[in-house]
C-alpha cells in the first residue's frame, strides 16, 4: 500500500505540472492570427495557439492542428518553412493523440513527422517524434521497445543546442525504469537529466522530485524527505505553486508513513494552499485524500470526514464500488458512522423523491399526449364529417342543376317543336297556293302527292322524337348524373343509348326509337365497350354501376 501511494505521487509529480494558460494570452494569439499578413505567420501563430490549448483541452487542440494540417496539404506549399511547420504539426498531433488515448493515431503521426523531419534535416523535431514513439509504447507496456526508441531519440537530441527535448526524453526513460521497478537505473537517467547543460530550474525541480519519489517507493524515507525539503527551500521564493504543492504533498506522505502526524498535517495543509492558488483539481483531490488519511490515522475523525467529503467533491465521476469498499474499511468513530448512516438515509430519501418526481412528470406527459391525441382525432372526425356533408350538398346541388337543365331542354324543345309546326303549316299553305296556280291537272296531282308525302314524313319524325324522349324520361335521374359526372368520355348519343339499355330495351327496339339501323346500334355499343375497356361478354350497365360504386367507396 505504501509503495502504491509513492508511485501515485511519482506520476503526479511527473505529469501534473502543466502550464496555466491565461484567457488573455489565447485572445492575444487569436487577434494576431486574424491580423497576420502572410500564410506562414498565420499558420505558425495558429500552431502556437494549439500548443497552448493542449495544456487544458487536448480535444480542441487536436482540431486546431488538424485544420493546419489540412490547409498545408490542400495548398501544397513547397518552401522549407512550410515543411518545417508541417513536421511540427505532425509531432503535436502525435502528442495530443497519445494523451487522448488514441495510440494508433499517435504512432502514425509520429512516424510521418519523423520521416518528414529527417528528409529536411530538422533533427529537433525528428528526435521529438522518436521520443513520442517511445512514450506510446511505454503506455502500451512494451518497455523494451519504448527504451529502444528513447535511446534513438537521445542520439539525435544530444546534437541539439536546446536541451529541452533531451531532458524530456531522459526523464521519460527514467520513468520507464520506475514502472519496471528498476529504481537504480531510473535514478541514473534522472541524474543524467540534471547533468544536461542549461537545464531550466523548472525541470531541475521536477527531476529532483522524481528522484525523491523513487526513494520513497523503496521506503528510504530519510533520503526522500531530505530531497523534498531541499526542493522546498529552492522553491520558497518562487511562484511555482504546482511544484510547491506537489513537494509538500510528497513530504506529508512520508511523515504519515513515519507516524509523525503533526508534521504530515502541516505539509498537507501547505499542499492544499498552493494547489488552490492555481486551482489544480488533480492536486486538490489527492491532497484532500491524503489529509483524510492522516487525520484518520491521528484519530481526528471529524477532520478526516470533512477532508474526505471535500476529496469526494473534487472527483469527476460518481462513487465506484471500490470507493464504497474503501469507505467501509475505514473504521471511523461511532459518531462518524452514525452521521454516515444518516447521510445515506437522507441520500436515499432524496433519490426516492427524485424517482417520484420523474414518475409524476411521466404521468403528466402521458396525459398531455393522450389529451392532444384525443383533441386532434376529434378535430379530424369533425373535418371528415364536414367534408362528407359538403360532398353530399354538392351532389344534391348537381342533381338539382341537372334536373333544371333537363327542364330547360324540355322547354326549349317544346318551343322549337311549336315553331317547327308553325313553320311547316306556313310552308304547306304556300305550297298549296302555288299548286292551285298550276294549269295542268296532271302536274297538280303530282305536286299534291309530293306535299302529302312530305307532311307524312314530318309527322313520323315528330312521333319518333316524342317516343324517344318519353323513354329517356323514364330513366332514373341518378343514372343520368352518373354518366355525366363519371363518364365524360362518352358522347351524348352514346349516353342516350346507355339510358335505353338501362331500361332493358333490345338493340332492335333502340334502332327503331333512334330511327337508325341495327348495325349502327351495334357499332355504337362496340365503341362504348372500347372506351370503358370492357370485354364483349361483359354487361355494360352492370360494369358502369359497379365502377361507380368502387369510386365512391375509395
Amino acid at each position: 500500500m505504501k509503495k502504491l501511494i509513492s508511485i501515485i505521487l511519482f506520476f503526479l509529480g511527473s505529469f501534473a505540472a502543466t502550464a496555466q494558460v491565461k484567457d488573455s494570452i489565447v485572445a492575444a494569439l487569436k487577434f494576431q492570427i486574424e491580423k497576420a499578413e502572410t500564410d506562414i505567420t498565420r499558420l505558425t501563430l495558429k500552431a502556437d495557439l494549439g500548443n497552448r490549448l493542449a495544456f487544458f483541452d487536448r480535444s480542441i487542440a487536436k482540431e486546431v492542428f488538424l485544420e493546419i494540417e489540412k490547409e498545408l496539404n490542400d495548398n501544397e506549399y513547397t518552401s522549407n518553412d512550410f515543411k518545417m511547420l508541417k513536421a511540427e504539426v505532425l509531432y503535436s498531433l502525435s502528442s495530443v493523440n497519445s494523451n487522448l488515448g488514441s495510440y494508433s493515431e499517435s504512432l502514425r503521426y509520429a512516424n510521418e513527422g519523423f520521416d518528414l523531419a529527417s528528409a529536411i534535416n530538422y533533427n529537433r523535431i525528428a528526435g521529438k517524434c522518436m521520443s513520442n514513439l517511445g512514450a506510446v509504447y511505454k503506455k502500451l507496456k512494451d518497455y523494451a521497445k519504448a527504451k529502444q526508441y528513447y535511446k534513438r531519440a537521445l542520439a539525435m537530441q544530444k546534437k541539439d543546442s536546446i536541451p529541452r527535448g533531451q531532458v524530456i526524453t531522459l526523464n521519460r526513460l527514467g520513468a520507464t525504469f520506475v514502472e519496471e521497478k528498476k529504481y537504480d537505473s531510473a535514478r541514473y537517467y534522472f541524474e543524467k537529466c540534471l547533468a544536461v547543460p542549461n537545464i531550466s530550474k523548472k525541470y531541475i525541480i521536477r527531476v529532483r522530485t522524481n528522484i525523491a519519489n523513487t526513494y520513497a517507493i523503496e521506503e528510504k524515507y530519510d533520503i526522500a524527505a531530505k530531497t523534498f525539503t531541499e526542493n522546498l527551500q529552492f522553491l520558497h521564493t518562487t511562484n511555482e505553486y504546482q511544484h510547491l504543492s506537489n513537494n509538500h504533498l510528497s513530504i506529508a506522505n512520508i511523515y504519515n508513513q513515519q507516524k509523525e502526524y503533526a508534521k504530515a498535517t502541516s505539509h498537507i495543509d501547505s499542499a492544499i494552499v498552493n494547489a488552490k492558488k492555481i486551482n489544480s483539481r488533480l492536486l486538490l483531490k489527492w491532497s484532500y485524500f491524503r489529509k483524510a488519511e492522516i487525520a484518520h490515522n491521528s484519530k481526528n475523525y471529524s477532520d478526516s470526514r470533512k477532508a474526505f467529503m471535500t476529496y469526494d467533491a473534487y472527483k469527476d465521476s460518481l462513487v465506484s464500488e471500490s470507493r464504497v469498499k474503501r469507505l467501509a474499511d475505514l473504521e471511523y468513530a461511532y459518531q462518524f458512522e452514525s452521521e454516515k448512516q444518516l447521510a445515506a438515509v437522507h441520500l436515499k430519501n432524496e433519490s426516492t423523491k427524485k424517482q417520484l418526481y420523474f414518475a409524476l412528470i411521466f404521468v403528466v406527459l402521458a396525459f398531455a399526449i393522450f389529451a392532444i391525441y384525443f383533441i386532434v382525432k376529434r378535430k379530424e372526425q369533425k373535418i371528415s364529417f364536414a367534408k362528407n356533408e359538403l360532398q353530399q350538398k354538392e351532389v344534391e346541388k348537381l342533381k338539382a342543376d341537372l334536373a333544371l337543365a333537363n327542364r330547360k331542354k324540355e322547354l326549349k324543345k317544346v318551343v322549337i317543336e311549336n315553331s317547327i309546326t308553325e313553320e311547316v303549316l306556313n310552308r304547306t299553305l304556300d305550297d298549296i297556293r302555288q299548286i292551285i296556280t298550276f294549269e295542268n291537272e296532271q302536274e297538280r296531282q303530282l305536286a299534291l302527292k309530293s306535299l302529302s308525302a312530305s307532311l307524312l314524313s314530318e309527322k313520323t319524325g315528330k312521333s319518333s322524337t316524342t317516343s324517344l324522349q318519353n323513354y329517356l324520361d323514364k330513366v332514373n335521374i341518378d343514372f343520368k348524373i352518373l354518366l355525366d359526372t363519371q363518364f365524360s368520355e362518352l358522347k351524348p348519343r352514346e349516353k342516350e343509348l346507355l339510358c335505353m339499355m338501362k331500361l332493358g330495351l333490345s338493340s332492335t327496339e333502340i334502332s327503331k326509337l333512334l330511327n337508325t339501323t341495327l348495325p349502327s346500334i351495334k357499332s355504337s355499343r362496340y365503341r362504348i365497350r372500347k372506351k370503358l375497356n370492357l370485354a364483349s361478354t361483359d354487361d355494360i350497365i352492370a360494369c358502369i354501376e359497379r365502377k361507380s360504386t368502387l369510386q365512391i367507396n375509395s
